[in-house]
């Protein structure tokens, strides 16, 4: 097999390849670091699987796939750290994605079924592209990841979102959930009349504050429904008001 990974991350190229010389002796593996490099491989040297990345710089997976034509592209294994509405349009035209980190076990699932698909006869991604170009103006869920499985929490049930590092946590009754996103990427992508941004490590949910007390230099404590408190910095106080 001839397999390109396409990945703009050195570490996760890295690491597909270390899987892949484990599962796969007979395999000619090329790499690309972003989306044009990506195209110009599969033209020019062709390929029988592609491990893409979905966020790249040049262009995006999805660009890529638009590049090298539908009916043209090899069978794909998508590979994301975060992109809601990406994974939901493609579960029924990829082979398969792997939302990072992914370990090898999930890698050899994915890599299982990428063999049986590239037997078959080429997946049609026009749908797919068709569905991205036209895509929902907000989430209604988001996808998180607990060991070997993957949850949909609707937002709807999310009372805050606190940032921790390169991650973010998603604050339910009783319940958090550890996303690799970031706030300001997931500011971006909820619906801005359920959800505002009230700290630089904050985003909550407008339906579940029960009161707004004053505190010092214009920054307000925030009561959330369920007995927890944030804080409203002045710097986004007029998002609230």
């Amino acid at each position: 097999m001839r397999i390109l990974i396409a990945d703009d991350e050195p570490a996760a190229r890295q690491k597909i390849r270390r899987y892949l010389d484990r599962m796969a002796n007979a395999a000619e593996i090329a790499e690309a670091a972003d989306g044009n490099e990506a195209v110009r491989k599969i033209r020019k040297d062709g390929a029988d699987l592609v491990f893409l990345d979905i966020q790249m710089p040049g262009l995006s997976g999805f660009q890529v796939i638009e590049a090298v034509g539908p009916a043209l592209m090899p069978p794909v294994v998508f590979i994301t750290a975060f992109d809601q509405y990406a994974i939901e349009a493609f579960e029924v035209q990829a082979v398969d994605y792997l939302l990072k980190p992914f370990d090898e076990e999930r890698f050899g699932k994915a890599f299982s079924r990428a063999l049986e698909r590239a037997a078959q006869p080429a997946a049609a991604y026009s749908d797919l592209l068709s569905a991205i170009k036209n895509p929902p103006a907000f989430l209604d869920r988001i996808m998180v990841s607990v060991g070997q499985k993957h949850l949909f929490i609707p937002c709807a049930e999310i009372l805050y979102i606190s940032s921790e590092d390169k991650y973010v946590n998603l604050h339910t009754s009783g319940k958090k959930h550890l996303l690799r996103a970031t706030l300001d990427g997931l500011e971006n992508k909820l619906d801005p009349s359920r959800f505002a941004r009230i700290h630089r490590s904050h985003i909550v949910n407008l339906d579940w504050i029960r009161e707004l007390l004053p505190r010092s230099h214009g920054d307000y404590r925030v009561l959330l429904k369920n007995g927890e408190e944030l804080v409203l910095s002045r710097r986004y106080r007029d998002r609230i008001f």
